[in-house]
This record gives structure tokens, C-alpha cells and sequence, in this order.
């Protein structure tokens, strides 16, 4: 996708059928089937819970904790968090407990689709909260979720990787794709970290070396797994925690990351540099969802309504580094994320929201992280 909307670090992003570009429209992708809704709408007759409990499952570092102290202060609610690493990771607790165990989970795009075809997640239908409203208009209609009946939006960012710009030799060029990253012996790439995320790891693999995400391509996917054995031998870390430490401390000279933990990256350490690979970076939408087997649904649905104030949603934009698809948000701003590159994209940027991958093709990128992790 080509950047044209520069008030945002970018502009809105909604899926097609295809992997290969971004077009503002959800017509042709598989919507998120109501028969597996387990209620009609919780928000219709939604009254703010002023005590009880809540229990969040969501990213590592992924909500600012003074935030969370503000909510809890605001509304009488107790909250504790707990933290996974990867969509798969979550969709794993959540089938193994029948969504039982949490009240508000922070899926990703495709996730939400597949929890909710699974039946793992409530309707909630987010645009009849009262600060519903404030969810702009181009996040309401979403491939994954046509109307927000599952889901609310959080933030939405960028997976690409940094690297450590001050190790660049005299006369070397700069990395600028995912094939550099993944084969490059230059000293940046002397000891590399990536996701522990199968989905974020496959897809760069496959651009690498010339695939498509969400490929059935029997080729191609055997061209990723092999780029990805030989750099098993290389890679120091394979995990999604503690990526932004690793960077800023030198224990990593480059690893894949998110856009918005680059910006903090880059607050505590100038030389790393954000890259937007040529041959094509995943974004993603990040949500609140209620599971299933949620116990405390009034506590959930009144976290998720005061997510949806623009200040709120302001204060966790400004300290993770990203956007939200929350009116009003952008006014709220830190002028530094509209200077930084890492969250502000050039314009010939290639950003893809990936729709939900067939069965058969998330089975072999499975098969495929398993051989690269063990």
C-alpha cells in the first residue's frame, strides 16, 4: 500500500481476497459468521460495572501500567494482566479452555476471525457502546469483523525489523529488505533476533525469497522453510519479549519488531534504524474481544468503552508508539511519533494487511516454525 494519508502514520487499512495489495474494502473477504456467536448484544443493555474483577490476556509490554492504574481508580474494577507472545499462542489457551480463563483477550486481525468462527468469542457489538461513536469510520467496517460485532479496536501498527545503523561500514548500503536481513554477513547482522510468532516469521521468509504470504505454493513454502533453516544457525534469539531491551542493550544488533517498539527503541538508542522492506512489511489491527467464556462481561464491556475515549486511547498510542482508530486520537499525538519514520512510513512503502490464511496453509506454516524452532 503507498502511504497518501500523512496525518496518520497510515492511513487505514482494510483487507481484500488478496494478499499482494490493499484496497478500502472488506466486499470479497469471508466475513466472521454470526452462528457462532454465543449472544444477540451485550452492549445493547450495557450499564457500566463500577467494582468486580477483570482479567486481561494481551501482548507482552502492550499496555502502559499507569493506564491501567487510571482505569481501575475511574471505575472500582480490579484488573490483572497476563501476557502471550503470539496470535497462535493465544488461540492455543483459548481453544484448550474453551474460552474460559479471561475477560477481555487483544486478538489481531485474522485472530479475531477465527476465534469467533470457532466460537470463542462473544458478540459484543462495540458500535452500540456509548463511546462507540468514537471508532472511526473506516475501522468499523473490517474484514475480519464486518460491524464490530466480536471486537473493538486497539491499536494498529507495522512488523518490520531494526538494525544498528552506527555498524555500517564506510561505503556499505543499507539494508532495505527482508532478503538482507535474513543472509546478510554484515557486522549489523552479526548476532539477530526474530518473533517467536509463525506467521510474522513465515511471511518474511516467503517475501525473502520471492513468495507471497498466506502462499499454497508448495515451492515457495519450501523455499521459506529452507532460507529459515539456514538462518536457525545464526539467529541469537527467537522470541517476541523483551525485543525493545535487546536492542537498546546490544544484545541483538537487529531483530524483527514492530513498528511502535522501534520508536521507543529509537528514544533511548538514535543509531537504530527502522526498515520498511522493499519487497513488502505486514501490518496489522490489534482488538479487544471478550471471550466465550468470559466471567466478568460487564467489567469487559466497561474496560472496553473506556478504551474507546480518545485520551485513553491516547495515553496507551503515545507510550507503545502506535496509532488507533479512535476520533480525536491524532490531536492527542506526542509530536515525536509524527517525526519518527518508524511510525510515520515513506511514501513507497509496500504495506499489506494479510487476510486470513486457508487451514491448509497456517497447518504448513506451522510445520514450518516447528522445524525452525526445535
Amino acid at each position: 500500500m503507498r502511504n497518501t494519508d500523512m496525518k496518520k502514520p497510515y492511513a487505514p487499512i482494510l483487507a481484500t481476497c488478496s494478499a499482494a495489495a490493499l484496497l478500502l474494502t472488506a466486499g470479497c473477504a469471508s466475513g466472521v459468521g454470526t452462528e457462532s456467536s454465543t449472544e444477540s448484544s451485550a452492549a445493547a443493555s450495557f450499564t457500566p460495572a463500577s467494582s468486580g474483577e477483570l482479567h486481561i490476556y494481551t501482548w507482552s509490554d502492550y499496555y502502559p501500567t499507569d493506564l491501567l492504574e487510571s482505569f481501575e481508580s475511574d471505575t472500582g474494577i480490579k484488573a490483572t494482566i497476563d501476557y502471550y507472545e503470539s496470535n497462535e499462542a493465544l488461540m492455543s489457551k483459548m481453544e484448550a479452555t474453551s474460552g474460559s480463563g479471561y475477560d477481555i483477550v487483544v486478538p489481531s486481525d485474522y485472530a479475531v476471525q477465527l476465534l469467533a468462527d470457532d466460537g470463542l468469542l462473544q458478540k459484543i457489538n462495540a458500535l452500540d457502546l456509548p463511546n462507540g461513536s468514537n471508532i472511526e469510520e473506516d475501522f468499523r467496517e473490517v474484514y475480519y469483523d464486518k460491524g464490530r460485532e466480536y471486537s473493538a479496536p486497539y491499536l494498529y501498527g507495522t512488523t518490520g525489523y531494526m538494525y544498528d545503523s552506527s555498524l555500517l561500514k564506510d561505503g556499505e548500503e543499507a539494508p532495505d529488505s527482508w532478503e538482507d536481513y535474513f543472509t546478510s554477513d554484515a557486522a549489523w547482522n552479526k548476532s539477530p533476533g526474530i518473533f517467536n510468532d509463525q506467521t510474522d516469521g513465515v511471511n518474511a521468509a516467503l517475501r525473502a525469497t520471492g513468495g507471497e504470504p498466506c502462499s499454497t505454493d508448495a515451492k515457495e513454502l519450501q523455499a521459506a522453510q529452507d532460507l529459515l533453516m539456514e538462518y536457525k544457525s545464526k539467529v541469537q534469539n527467537i522470541s517476541s519479549d523483551t525485543v525493545i531491551d535487546r536492542l537498546i542493550s546490544g544484545e541483538n544488533s537487529v531483530a524483527m519488531i514492530w513498528n511502535g517498539a522501534g520508536h521507543r527503541v529509537t528514544t533511548e538508542k538514535s543509531s537504530m534504524t527502522y526498515v520498511y522492506a522493499k519487497e513488502g512489511v505486514s501490518s496489522y489491527q490489534d482488538n479487544w474481544a471478550v471471550p466465550s467464556g468470559a466471567e466478568n462481561v460487564q467489567q469487559a464491556l466497561t474496560f472496553i468503552n473506556w478504551m474507546l475515549e480518545p485520551e485513553h486511547a491516547a495515553a496507551a498510542a503515545n507510550y507503545q508508539g502506535y496509532d488507533a482508530g479512535i476520533t480525536g486520537v491524532d490531536k492527542l499525538l506526542d509530536e515525536s511519533l509524527r517525526n519518527d519514520p518508524a511510525v510515520m512510513p515513506p511514501d513507497d512503502a509496500d504495506i499489506e494487511l494479510i487476510p486470513t490464511c486457508s487451514n491448509a496453509t497456517i497447518n504448513s506454516y506451522s510445520k514450518i516454525w516447528e522445524s525452525f524452532r526445535s
